[in-house]
């Protein structure tokens, strides 16, 4: 108590001193001394108590002394504060190496915290001081503190005097700033802002030999080197010979000291200059010997230095210069070494393929042993011309080898049937009142535009809104509301107030450019026929074909007016059906065959299959096998065993294709595998291949050993990138045989397949057994950087590899291998047939083209519902819109599709119900080209269909164009938007069937923020999917409005068109890490029945949607954990628990966010 009190006393001293006599030196100098003697002395009671209260932010002592610190003139006094400031923010110092290290390396080895007794308590009370500590640092740092050292630091540094005080005052300055540096984010600016960055740098350079400073000055420089604006300074005053220096001092003896060089250095090799001058002074090869000692080194000390060097020699790797001083042979054979005597531990995985990595990025560029320009390319041309369209696919100009040169109008009027439409004098001569509405909003946009305000104001009005005569043609699609004028007939009935936007749009008033043809036109597949309302609303004859039937037929349950449907028997069965259909199918490389697993359903086995558990010494052993091949690539074979350029350039010129490709509804394609598996074995030397067949992905094949193979896959069309998606046969195996398949060019930095992930297979044999269907194989699968570059020299980039085993269970079969279960735009079409003919009761059915391609595929858009009735009205049910395969590679979407079709269809009670409650509006295929073609992520522009949304163009985007139209129609014409608008997609790094969503509360834009929520409307759908699908991960589910994903689907239909629940459900590539199959695979199943479960969901949200309240409880993470419905009625609660993890395996940032929506 009686210390206590004495320092409470010099504090209240401290206190007076400064309200009354700021001036007077000697009373602040003896005050200093008094609490300075107390930090010093050997009682610990006594440190302790004054400890506690410079702690205390109640006494405001910290602030005391900063202000003395900054006004006093004193040397003594300021020598004394900057003591004390040490004692309170520092950890003590000894003499030993132990102590210094404790405040950089606060972790403890395991072995350490088995210690009983005395000397396991002595930790716990360390504890709390080091959080007091903490917190006196932060609080120090928001009081100015570490302007207040900085400047105290420069005006003692230009003394540059021998005293001993001016000494110490400098040694106890550079460990307080050691102190703050980690703790303070804009300490780095702060120094630069007071100019004291070379000073930091001439203080190490004076000192590097001095063990009293050399700890604190390596972690202030540290946290400099963080920063790029004071690296640039550091580097031209001379830091990395300072540094080089400071490395030979320290010698090789594995201490802290050595891993914050090391560490620092890391940092300043991020810069290219610095990279260069680390290969002139010489760092290079001090950098080498200290790793070659690695073995000397212990514990994860070991580690860490050893990942510092690695990770600077990979940015050395980034310059000719530094991989031409990585290359020489002796740094080279000492780095092989380490991979033949790295120990055998989970811990060096990562250094090996970081040396590895070195290794493969510092030899001479291997690139790819294809042609820079892909065989799969789409002449754009033909199509822009006489369009204000521009090109975006820059880098390739050639002519594709099966390109379509007629244009998208000239295809549309030569395929169109002959019809007259019946009916078009019901399209209504409207007169309007007034304009009210279309002049307010001008107004109100011109006082956005007048008032300057930002992006996020900005982002309110959608700049790139319709007109609603452009609109207007999309009443055709929504027949089942019976004729136009019906249409606007119930709009102005459910219309409450005069002058609404229905009235202006259709007075002629108003439409100054409605007998101006819009480009919009060139690709729609519907109409409204050739009569004098053609010129009315500017279409031209080609948007006519398919309309009569529809017209006729909406009194009928079902109707297709798809051209690929055409003259196809009822009673035909699904494979002869589907090869139909695929061989009316248009392609950039002409077909050779029909898939089999494709023409006989494509089922997945359904039976649980466990998620693949990696062997770490056979991915060692795969990673060790690349390098020694880029060492020695003369010492494997290189034998070409399937290479699609040759035989694309030898099949046909390029004339003829086109002229083929004009006429495939000629062409027959089938499937002979079950012949092929009759004939007598071979015995082959090597494997057979083949892809050209729809959604086939496989470029090139290279023989590397006697079962071993490097297999090349194709970009994306008309561009040199994007290879994940795979899909090709395989013949001429031997059963029990291990064959190795190395897919080399893959660009991702991260997979699923290093966290479980197995591809597919179907072997044809086993179908004909009956055991049909694709199952998940492969044993030593892994992910890693190879060691070819990419084609574009200013990059030094290296393509990664996927590689796994595969044992066939059959001699002479066909197998069938995929990166994920095949969907086809010609299942989709078989499978939209099926449905067709096999109409369960009352329900009401239409297929018809939204828009053709690019290329001439049709882009099918179905209506269900149930038949109108008197006591239903068709015209009062709400809406659905559902959409999927924006991304031709994620082709569980199309499954999860086609579970939800499937549902829907089926002559069920549950079925029936939900047609009955609502309208679905279907696109279950936006990017046909891109399926057809095999490609991973866009179709034939090289352009994310899913990041056109804010603005599409109908020429190059028209299946995007279209279906925004369509909601844009259901918003501003039909005056009733979706009630769910949900975007299927495929993810490839997370597990689990999660949803994206739009909260105004976690948007980007300020705007939306002030706007208040209703979580209830957006979360009663993911509530209800968690509680009734199994496979959902309510968890992994995220409702940000991120800026980059503005010109998305999800946030484009939430923002611009007003729908609050709008979705982007995801489904994982691989399997589960929660609930009931957690630890398994996904299969066709678990995706078709999550689609199923989506209707079972929305059958139960109208129920729920209103008098709800809801709450939820979210982790550190941000993700929600609990969802409490609570029933305002009659005052019931649910809650919705959802387990933790579920988030993305990647323990590496890719390259790109493609997954996300």
């Amino acid at each position: 108590m009686a210390d206590e009190g004495a320092a409470e006393c010099l504090f209240e001293r401290l206190r007076m001193h400064q309200q009354r006599a700021p001036d007077a030196a000697e009373v602040a100098r003896s005050i200093t001394a008094k609490i300075n003697s107390r930090l010093s002395s050997h009682d610990k009671l006594i440190r302790q108590s004054t400890l506690d209260k410079l702690w205390n932010k109640q006494t405001g002592a910290i602030q005391m002394l900063l202000s003395i610190l900054e006004s006093s003139r004193d040397t003594p006094t300021s020598t004394y504060i900057t003591s004390i400031l040490r004692e309170a923010l520092c950890l003590k110092q000894g003499k030993g190496k132990k102590c210094s290290v404790a405040n950089e390396v606060p972790t403890t080895k395991k072995k350490d915290t088995k210690k009983s007794g005395k000397e396991n308590k002595l930790p716990i009370f360390k504890k709390a001081n080091n959080v007091a500590r903490q917190q006196c640092s932060l609080h120090f740092i928001s009081l100015n503190g570490t302007q207040v050292v900085l400047r105290t630091l420069l005006s003692t540094h230009s003394k540059r005097d021998s005293n001993v005080s001016t000494e110490l005052m400098l040694q106890d300055l550079v460990w307080v700033l050691a102190a703050l540096a980690p703790r303070d984010p804009k300490f780095a600016m702060k120094v630069r802002m007071l100019g004291c960055v070379r000073t930091m740098h001439l203080i190490l350079k004076g000192h590097f030999t001095d063990n009293k400073l050399i700890f604190p000055l390596l972690v202030i420089l540290k946290q400099l080197a963080k920063n790029s604006v004071t690296t640039s300074i550091l580097i031209r005053d001379g830091a990395i010979a300072t540094y080089e220096r400071v490395l030979v001092s320290l010698g090789y003896i594995p201490t802290a000291r050595l891993r914050l060089c090391l560490d620092a250095i890391d940092y300043f090799s991020k810069n290219k200059v610095c990279c260069m001058q680390i290969v002139k002074t010489g760092l290079c090869s001090v950098l080498i010997r200290v790793f070659d000692r690695w073995d000397r080194y212990e514990g994860r000390m070991r580690l860490k230095i050893c990942a510092h060097i690695l990770q600077t020699m990979q940015h050395l790797c980034n310059i000719k210069a530094g991989r031409r001083a990585l290359c020489i042979k002796k740094h080279v054979q000492i780095l092989h070494r380490f991979c033949a005597q790295c120990p055998d531990e989970i811990e060096f995985d990562g250094l090996l393929a970081r040396v590895c990595s070195v290794i493969t990025l510092c030899l001479k560029h291997q690139a790819l042993p294809v042609p820079s320009t892909s065989p799969a390319s789409f002449n754009l041309n033909p199509i822009l011309k006489g369009t204000n369209t521009m090109w975006p696919c820059h880098e390739d100009d050639e002519d594709g080898a099966n390109s379509d040169s007629k244009t998208i109008n000239s295809d549309l009027e030569d395929d169109g049937p002959d019809s007259d439409i019946e009916g078009i004098d019901e399209y209504p001569d409207i007169e309007f009142d007034n304009e009210t509405e279309i002049k307010t909003e001008d107004i109100e946009k011109s006082q956005i535009a007048k008032s300057g305000e930002s992006l996020q104001s900005a982002v309110w009005f959608n700049p790139n809104e319709r007109e609603i005569e452009d609109l207007k043609k999309y009443y055709i699609y929504f027949k089942e509301f019976g004729s136009y004028n019906k249409q606007i007939r119930l709009v102005k009935s459910r219309s409450n107030s005069r002058g609404s936007i229905l009235d202006d749009i259709f007075n002629p008033q108003t439409s100054g450019n409605r007998y101006q043809q819009s480009s919009s036109n060139l690709s729609l597949a519907g109409g409204i026929g050739i009569t004098d309302y053609d010129a009315v609303l500017g279409l031209s004859h080609s948007f006519s074909q398919g309309y009569h039937k529809i017209h006729e037929s909406t009194s009928t349950t079902s109707c297709s007016s798809l051209k690929i449907h055409k003259d196809i028997s009822k009673v035909g069965n699904f494979a002869s059906v589907y090869s139909t259909i695929s061989s009316r199918v248009r392609s950039i490389i002409p077909f050779v065959k029909v898939a089999y697993p494709d023409m006989t359903g494509g089922q997945g086995f359904n039976q649980p299959e466990p998620l693949n558990k990696m062997e770490r010494i056979a991915c060692r052993n795969k990673l060790l096998s690349c390098v020694e091949r880029a060492i020695n690539p003369e010492s494997y074979m290189n034998e070409v065993v399937y290479d699609l350029d040759s035989l694309c350039a030898s099949s046909t010129t390029t004339e003829s294709t086109a002229q083929k490709s004009l006429s495939t509804d000629n062409l027959c394609l089938n499937n002979t595998d079950e012949q092929e598996i009759t004939k007598m074995n071979t015995f082959a030397s090597r494997l057979s291949f083949e892809s050209r067949f729809e959604s086939g992905n496989l470029r090139k094949v290279i023989q590397v050993g006697l079962r071993e193979y490097e297999l090349i896959l194709m970009p994306d069309v008309n561009s040199p990138k994007r290879h994940q998606w795979f899909y090709f046969e395989v013949r001429n195996m031997q059963q029990g045989r291990p064959y190795v398949f190395n897919i080399v060019n893959c660009e991702k930095s991260d997979s699923q397949f290093n966290f479980g992930m197995k591809p597919v297979m179907y072997s044809v044999k086993e179908a004909v057994l009956g055991k049909p269907g694709w199952v998940r194989v492969g044993s030593d699968i892994c992910y890693y950087r190879n060691s070819y570059h990419y084609a574009n020299l200013k990059s030094n980039k290296c393509y990664l590899t996927v590689t796994f085993n595969i044992e066939f269970p059959h001699t002479n079969d066909v197998c069938y291998l995929a990166y994920h279960f095949p969907f086809t735009y010609s299942m989709m079409m078989t499978r939209i047939w099926q449905w067709s003919t096999q109409m369960p009761p009352n329900a009401y059915l239409r297929a018809e083209p939204l828009c053709y391609s690019l290329n001439n595929n049709e882009v099918p858009l179905l209506t269900i519902s149930a038949e109108d009735a008197p006591s239903n009205p068709i015209v009062d049910r709400e809406i659905i819109f559902l959409t999927a395969r924006v991304h031709p590679g994620e082709s569980n979407a199309s499954w999860v599709m086609d579970g939800t079709l499937d549902y829907l269809m089926a002559n069920t009670q549950a079925a029936a119900a939900l047609r009955a409650k609502y309208v679905f509006k279907i696109v279950p295929m936006l990017n046909v080209e891109g399926v057809i073609n095999g490609c991973h992520r866009c179709g034939l522009t090289n352009e994310d269909l899913n990041r056109r949304w804010c603005k599409p163009s109908p020429v190059l985007h028209p299946s995007i164009y279209h279906t925004k139209g369509l909601i844009e129609y259901l918003v501003r014409v039909w005056k009733k938007p979706p009630l769910v608008y949900c975007d299927y997609h495929g993810h490839s790094r997370k597990k689990n069937v999660f949803f994206y969503g739009c909260a105004g509360a976690e948007s980007w834009c300020s705007n939306d923020r002030l706007v208040p929520d209703e979580p209830v409307k957006y979360l009663m759908l993911p509530a209800l999917m968690h509680r009734i699908s199994p496979a959902f991960a309510l968890g992994s589910c995220s409702f940000r409005v991120e800026r980059e994903r503005e010109s998305t689907a999800r946030v484009t239909v939430w923002r611009h068109l007003g729908v609050t629940r709008s979705y982007t459900m995801e489904a994982s590539f691989c399997g589960f890490d929660r609930g009931p199959f957690k630890g398994f695979h996904l299969n066709t199943q678990h995706l078709q029945g999550v689609g199923s479960d989506f209707c079972e969901a929305l059958n139960g949200l109208g129920d729920n949607a209103n008098g709800v309240d809801i709450q939820l409880t979210k982790d550190l993470n941000g993700n929600i954990v609990e969802i409490h419905l609570a029933d305002a009625a009659d005052n019931s609660e649910l809650a919705v628990d959802s387990e933790p993890g579920s988030g993305s395996d990647s323990v590496l940032k890719t390259d790109s966010d493609e997954d996300f929506d």
